[in-house]
Parts: structure tokens; sequence; C-alpha cells
């Protein structure tokens, strides 16, 4: 009588690095044939198999692996390929298969001839390190041929906002126009004392485009498909990321990251291990342009600046107190004539600082004004070198921006019309799938419908009177001396001008100040408040 055995049942795992696929080693279905033949000879049925694809073997915190681990409970038996296919980690492997012995669960790898139930292997040590040797020498020829990349200054990201690639050779960049006008817009907007989150709010309220909205429109454009999330509303982070980076200034920088370990954390590198290459592509902004924006943000960072709120205050951030240091606040107040006042004395009290040291706007407006007509021949250089005399209409106005949406607006009407007719003729073709068809179609309705309302939101706020930064609302004069002119006959400082040309100003204990000016004009600082002149 022929007695016949109960088959096996068993679980499989394959895996594939993209590494492992570029040096033709077995596919995913490969291993699945393998394991699959494997039973069908020795009386076994593969219950499942649990499949990663694309992860390297030296990480252990893989889906379907760490899915199946969690499954031991239901398995028996597991079966693979071979060492490597478990994974590239020497210590991590006999881990797992000590785990496995303690168990009681069987581990069949076909290729290296190992069963647990049957085998002691005592090379199985020298196969995972020979199998982890494999992995570290693949990841150093990786990292020698993009240190070597990065020497050379060979970009290989996607470059910054505000700039692209040109058409036919792929390492030469070119401004983008329409990206460089806003970009020179949030510039302006910076300038004039508005901080980050304000211009956010300025870009959004003016239907300004955002980074990944141009995108999408380059990608359809092209006739390809964008599955990037859209912004549709600037952020804090947009304006930061796309302002501060000397990428504008012509700079590539690379080597700004490095990876210690295999599948670890990308570690920054500080700016004196980056390979730094100056003149590599178009300005956006020029030298003093850059110069000038950093020092505002390392300024409004020493002071605790945070932007326009409800009053534009000129001189916050460059008045200090001659007695403790400390900078002055300024004080708004309905109806009453605005000032600023020692910081110590108003938080704590006379008896950290003995005197208020308070001084008005209008008189130090009043005073500057005065000063910089006596440097009137020195500073027009100053200006000269942040060429103010370009100061200019930002390029990107509210009528570009009413057109875009206009345009986008009628491609959603379109897209919308286009899906409502397709979900009618599916109804019509199929009556007894209504409920499906609905939900199928009804998240995307509503997004559609609420981009929808949005834009036409926006095109009513942009027939508002549109935001224009004061120095763009000055006419374009010939040379810096014309416009500091202007300045001092009008008596009308922006916040431009006292970042460009004021270091600080120290107001004593009767509201006398010092003025000190930027760019090594120390020497001419000292003004005497009474009497209106130099000392």
């Amino acid at each position: 009588m022929t007695s016949i055995h109960t088959p096996t049942v068993i679980d499989g795992y394959v895996r594939l690095s993209r590494d492992d696929n570029k040096r033709n080693y077995s596919s995913i279905e490969n291993q699945k044939l393998i394991i699959q033949k494997y039973a069908e000879e020795n009386n076994m049925i593969v219950r499942h198999i649990y499949e990663d694809d694309g992860i390297s073997g030296y990480s252990f915190n893989r889906p379907q692996f760490q899915n199946m681990m969690s499954n031991l409970a239901s398995i028996d038996v597991i079966v693979a390929k071979d060492l490597s296919r478990i994974g590239r980690h020497n210590a991590k492997v006999l881990l797992f298969l000590e785990e496995m012995e303690e168990q009681g669960k069987r581990v069949i790898l076909i290729d290296d001839s190992y069963d647990s139930l049957c085998c002691d292997d005592d090379i199985i040590g020298i196969k995972t390190w020979d199998n982890e040797r494999h992995v570290k020498n693949t990841s150093r020829k990786v990292k020698r041929i993009k240190k070597m990349e990065q020497e050379n200054g060979t970009l290989k990201c996607v470059p910054p906002f505000g700039y692209t690639r040109h058409p036919l050779n792929k390492q030469i960049v070119l401004i983008d126009e329409e990206a460089a006008a806003i970009l020179n817009l949030e510039k302006d907007l910076y300038l004039e004392g508005n901080g980050i989150r304000k211009i956010a709010e300025i870009l959004s309220d003016r239907g300004v485009p955002t980074p990944t909205m141009l995108q999408r429109e380059r990608f359809q454009a092209l006739g390809l498909p964008y599955h990037r999330k859209v912004a549709y509303m600037w952020s804090y982070g947009m304006v930061k990321d796309t302002l501060f980076n000397d990428y504008h200034n012509g700079i590539l920088r690379t080597h700004k990251r490095e990876r210690m370990t295999i599948n670890g954390k990308d570690k920054k590198i500080s700016k004196d291990q980056q390979y730094v290459f100056p003149d590599h592509h178009p300005k956006i902004f020029d030298d003093d342009t850059m110069k000038l924006l950093f020092e505002v943000k390392d300024s409004r960072h020493h002071s605790q600046y945070r932007g326009q709120r409800k009053h534009v205050n000129l001189f916050s951030g460059c008045l200090y107190c001659k007695d403790c240091g400390m900078k002055l606040t300024a004080i708004n107040r309905p109806n009453r004539r605005k000032y600023y006042v020692c910081g110590t004395y108003n938080k704590k009290g006379k008896q950290f600082c003995a005197h208020a040291h308070l001084v008005a706007e209008e008189t130090l407006t009043d005073a500057l004004v005065k000063y910089l007509t006596l440097c009137r021949d020195s500073l027009a250089d100053i200006i000269q070198n942040f060429n103010l005399s370009n100061l200019k209409a930002p390029s990107y106005s509210a009528d570009d921006s009413r057109q875009r949406l206009k345009k986008e607006l009628e491609s959603i009407r379109k897209e919308l019309k286009t899906l409502i007719t397709q979900k009618i003729k599916e109804l019509t073709e199929n009556p007894g799938m209504t409920e499906i068809i609905n939900e199928t179609y009804a998240s995307v309705q509503t997004e559609k419908m609420e981009r929808i309302c949005a834009i036409e939101k926006t095109l009513q706020d942009l027939t508002k009177e549109p935001y224009i930064p004061a120095a763009a609302a000055r006419p374009s004069l010939q040379t810096p001396l014309d416009i500091l002119n202007e300045v001092l006959e009008q008596k009308n400082l922006t916040r431009t001008d006292i970042e460009v040309l004021i270091e600080k100003i120290i107001v004593d204990k009767d509201g006398n100040a010092d003025i000190y000016l930027k760019h090594d004009f120390g020497s001419l600082a000292a003004y005497d408040f009474k009497a209106g002149r130099k000392i």
C-alpha cells in the first residue's frame, strides 16, 4: 500500500534591489519561478510569496519582510532563492537565522543548498560576510563617482526655482524669465521691510503662481503627466527657500550633504567643506543685491525682526540704548506720534536701565535726512554700489496674474465639463453601477469646483488696488545722486533706504543719537542733534 505524504505548506520571500537589477541578477519573477519549481519537486505548496522590489538588502526595514516577520505565528517554512535575498547585512542575517531556529521555523535557501532542518553549514558566516562585502563595495564605488561629479561641478539635480535646463544640452542652465520675475518681486518686497510670512500673503493675494504651479505648466506644455501635489498658496517655507539661495547669484554648491553609512541619514556639510563654483550659470541677483539680502536677513535675525504687521517701523532693529546696549522698541498708540523706547526700560523698568531713551520717529527721520544731506557725495557712491538706480516696479504685474488665472479657470471649467459628460455616459451605459460611478467621480468633481471657487475669489481680489512697494513707485531716474536728492527733498525714507545705509543708531538718555553708516563710513557718523551738524 503506497503512503501519501501531506504536502508541506511554505511561504516564499523574494527581493530585488536596483543594483541587483543592473548586474542582471535573477529578477523577481525568476525568483518566484525558482521557488515554485522547488515546491513542486519537493511535495510543497506555496501559500504566499512576500515581495520587496527595488529595496536594498542592507536594510531590514523592508515593508514585506516586516510583514512576513509579523505573520510568523502562521508560518512554518520560509523559502528564498539564496542568503542575499534575505539580506546583505552580515550580523542581521545571522541573527535572523538564529531567531528562526529558536522559534522552530524552517528556513530553506535553494541556491545555497541550505535547509535549517537538516543542514549545519559551517561556512554560512563566510557567505553572509561576502554578501555584505558586495553591497559595501558597491556603495564605495557609487560614493566615489558622486564625489568626482561634485568636485567637477556637475549638476545632477533639478535646478532651483528661477532656472531651467537647456532643452538640448542638459548641463547648460538657463534663466526661467517668468520665475526670475517672481524672485525679483520677492526681493523688492523683502527689502521694503516685509517679513517672509507677509511676502507669502502678498504673493498669494496677488495670484502669483507658486513653484509647483509653474512646474505643472511646464509638464503640461510638453504633454507629460505631473504627479506631484500642487500648492496654490504661497507659504513661509516657499519664500524662504526661493529667496535666500546663492544659486541665484551664479554660484553652484555641491557636496552639501553626505551619507556616512549605507542607507543612513544624510548629514549636512558645513559651507567651508562644500565645493563652490562661482559664475557657474547666469545670475538673477548681482553680487551687491545678494550681499544686501543676506545682510538684511542677518540683521533681522539678531533683532528678532518678524516683518510688517499693522505698523511699519522704519528704524526697528537698528536703534540701541547708549547705557545698557539693548535695542529700542517701537511704540504705536492711537492718535499719538510713533516713538521708540529702550527695550530694557520698557520690559523691566528703571531699576535695570535708569532712562527711557525715548525718541520720536519723526525726530529720527528729520535728523537722518539732515545727516544724509551732509554726506551727500559719499553716499551717492554707496547707493551706486547697490544699484538702487535700477529700482523699478516688479515685472510680474497684477494684469499678468489675472490673465494667467483666467486661462487656468477656462481650462478647469473645460475639464469639469468633460468629466461630467464622461460620468453621464458611464451612468447611461451602466445603470446598475450608479453608486460606484458617483463615488468614483465625487472627489475629482469636488476638487475641480473648489479650485474654480478659489480662482474666482482671487480674480475678485485682483480688481482691488494692487500692492506696490514704495521703492517700486519711484520714477526711473538717471543717477544714484538723483535718487538720493529725491529722498532728501521729500524727506521720505523707506525700509530699503534704512537697510542699505544704516549700521546702527545709538540713542542717549536725552533722545539724542549717534548715527553710524555701513560700509566703512563710520568716521562720518557722529551727528549733533541740537546743532544739526556733524562733529
